[in-house]
């Protein structure tokens, strides 16, 4: 579970790196470009003062042991151990065990990388929040529009005076001079100008380029924000500035009531600390549903298990809050509840017969605590063990591989078929393979997706595959959508699949009528069915 006190950690930061570290000096939790500070791809778990040079490092633990809580310091020059500068501040949260650290080098704060978009010749979004976070606190000021109508103007034109239209709007963005010019979304648009007057006029270039093509004039929505933001650490502007930027390009802003970052940033903490907050009552009290999407047998074509997915109430994605609740550290309950939901599902009825795959995040595999009583939930249900299969879930999030695969064999020990979630063909999920002995992989639906169109990723695949045989583990593809997809899959040697090929998710698991009891002939393979 997370507190609001530490929200209000994380506000601190949203720099290049953000660390949280214990009283000795070990790191609990990182997150940003890691890369850009370390030669670790996972930092948890590590000692902090390595991330410095070797006379730096004395310092750095001084500084953060004379910290009491509700203490910050900062921003301090530092050196890195790579010999690059960076800037560093630390806040030692009350009521908490938690120093949130933030590293930021010189002219990288913000958003890391950006290209361009294709159809405009404008900066994408990250490149667009690199360039408004360092501009935060200045006297510019940043405008945001939406052209709803902008996809049935531009299907009512040809290919040719469709694209004309679009790399008008992007020529006469970049006109304004602006620090800044990016295209946010499909019909949204960005500029951050030095000059507060100059941010009014990007809805008019807009709207000009679609004049020019005697288009007439279509409506558009408006946002307008100073840079300066009321009362904010310069942490607190660019977390401000991430948010609104993220929210208008998702269609979640309008408008705003207030030019003002610090009012943004007060209403994004309000935000947060409330879906926090609702997101706990809904677990504490199992206030979401289960659906049970088939997984294949791609030989048979027949079904041999459910995942079961989470549901919650109408209209909220079960993808953002799950991930909403990743990103804040609120996924140790919630496994447990699904987990409860799961168990009680394949209980409710004895003519349910069928095998049911839930889902259990890294994190918890990385808690010893969550996980000792996710254990003992899974060793008093084992008498289901063989119906029940566990993916684990943003594995990406375990610090320490060969104590999480202890704790996976202790559950396969139970009975229990364990397998990786979202699994890719790069370098990171052949780690996986060597570290972790399980019984499965899922491989994550946008390798899938792009199967067939590139020679080199289809060669890893294949590769990859092929490893999984090797090692007696069994393969599922995400995301078939088509039968092309499905004749690939098969050919490839996927054993099972998984999407809109095989229909929609079910409500309850489908009933049987008991089946007369049949004797296993000798060595004969039982697959999970």
């Amino acid at each position: 579970m997370i507190e609001p006190i530490r929200l209000l950690g994380f506000a601190f930061a949203s720099a290049d790196l953000l660390f949280e570290i214990d009283r000795e000096g070990t790191i609990l939790f990182a997150t940003g470009a890691i890369s850009l500070f370390s030669t670790h791809n996972d930092l948890n778990g590590r000692v902090a003062a390595e991330l410095f040079q070797p006379e730096e490092r004395a310092r750095f633990a001084s500084v953060f042991r004379g910290l009491t809580p509700g203490g910050r310091v900062g921003p301090l020059p530092a050196i890195l151990a790579s010999g690059d500068q960076a800037s560093l501040s630390m806040c030692f949260l009350p009521q908490s065990d938690r120093i949130s650290c933030t590293l930021v080098k010189p002219g990288k704060r913000g958003a890391i990388g950006g290209g361009k978009d294709k159809e405009t010749g404008l900066a994408d979004t990250d490149a667009f929040l690199l360039a408004a976070s360092e501009k935060a606190g200045s006297k510019g000021a940043m405008a945001m529009v939406n052209v709803p109508s902008l996809p049935d103007v531009c299907a009512k034109l040809s290919p040719q005076d469709a694209a004309k239209l679009m790399a008008g709007i992007g020529n006469n963005i970049s006109t304004m001079g602006a620090i800044a010019a990016a295209r946010l979304s499909q019909t949204r648009f960005g500029v951050v100008t030095e000059d507060p007057h100059g941010a009014r006029t990007l809805a008019g270039k807009i709207l000009a380029a679609v004049r020019e093509r005697g288009l007439g004039t279509i409506p558009v929505e408006e946002v307008l924000l100073s840079l300066k933001g009321r009362d904010l650490t310069p942490e607190q502007t660019v977390l401000a500035l991430r948010y609104a930027v993220t929210r208008f390009a998702d269609g979640k802003m309008k408008k705003v009531a207030s030019a003002d970052l610090g009012d943004t940033f007060d209403r994004m903490m309000d935000e947060t600390i409330a879906r926090a907050q609702t997101f706990n009552m809904t677990v504490a009290d199992g206030a979401f549903e289960l659906a049970f999407e088939p997984i294949i047998d791609l030989k048979s074509g027949t079904p041999s298990h459910y995942e079961a997915l989470t549901r919650f109430k109408q209209g909220e994605s079960p993808g953002e809050t799950i991930k909403f609740a990743e990103e804040l550290g609120l996924t140790d309950a919630f496994d447990m509840a699904v987990a409860l939901k799961a168990f009680a599902a394949l209980e409710s009825d004895p003519t349910i017969t069928a095998s049911v795959a839930v889902n259990v995040s890294g994190r918890t595999f990385a808690n010893n605590a969550t996980f000792a009583a996710l254990a003992g939930l899974f060793a008093k249900k084992r008498a289901l063990a063989k119906r029940v299969l566990i993916e684990i879930t943003e594995s990406a999030a375990i610090p320490d591989l060969a104590a999480a695969d202890t704790a996976i064999q202790s559950l396969r020990k139970l009975g229990y078929r364990v397998g990786i979630d979202d699994f890719g063909s790069g370098a990171a999920s052949l780690q996986y393979l060597h570290s972790f002995t399980v019984d499965f992989v899922k491989v994550d639906g946008a390798v899938i997706q792009r199967m067939g169109k590139s020679p080199r990723e289809d060669a890893l695949l294949k590769s990859m595959l092929a490893t999984c045989a090797e090692l007696e583990i069994e393969t599922v593809a995400e995301w078939i959508d088509s039968p092309e997809k499905l004749k690939r899959c098969r050919e490839i040697g996927f054993h099972f699949g998984q999407g809109r090929q095989f229909g929609s998710s079910l409500t309850e698991l489908p009933k049987v009528e008991p089946a007369t009891p049949r004797v296993r002939r000798k060595g004969e393979q039982v697959s999970w069915g």
